[in-house]
């Protein structure tokens, strides 16, 4: 065979249009794609609905449960005495729910309290603890009943023990 002969020059021929139809096919896949994100940018909502929705969603709300929730601790014989408020990025639903649901909220955190002895609530530990295990009680109150949980954490705004 030398470089004139017919024969030698088709496997090139052969590996060009191979290359021409990967080439071609790349392009189409890349088109197709760019015409996917482009759709995906372009659907209503996804600008300034979805930002919008976002940033509702991420506003942070305090509600204070306007109750004062006293209860006997367990080894001492005193007594606590606390009032709470929590903090939710849930947005309307979950402000709503605190509010529909209350009494059950009510009734989950005295649950808490009624298993408190007084080193329960002595010192920074201890309360941070206590805080977590109301966020959670309360959490699953807004879970069960209104499918929603949104309590992101809870304040002790008065705490007393006499």
């Amino acid at each position: 065979m030398t470089d004139t002969d017919p024969k030698a020059k088709r496997p090139r021929a052969g590996a060009a249009k191979l290359l021409l139809v990967f080439a071609a096919f790349c392009g189409g896949a890349a088109a197709g794609g760019m015409g996917a994100v482009m759709a995906f940018a372009s659907m209503p909502g996804d600008k300034g609905g979805h930002a919008e929705a976002k940033a509702e969603r991420a506003k942070l709300e305090y509600v204070e449960i306007d109750n004062a929730f006293t209860t006997n601790l367990t080894d001492t014989g005193r007594f606590l005495q606390l009032r709470i408020a929590v903090s939710t990025t849930g947005g309307p639903a979950t402000l709503a729910a605190l509010t529909q649901h209350k009494l059950a909220v009510v009734s989950a955190v005295l649950g808490v309290l009624g298993d408190l002895a007084e080193a329960d609530v002595s010192g920074a530990v201890a309360k941070a603890k206590l805080r977590q295990r109301l966020r959670q009680a309360i959490d699953t109150v807004l879970r069960q009943k209104a499918n929603v949980a949104g309590v992101d954490e809870v304040f002790l705004t008065s705490l007393v023990v006499q």
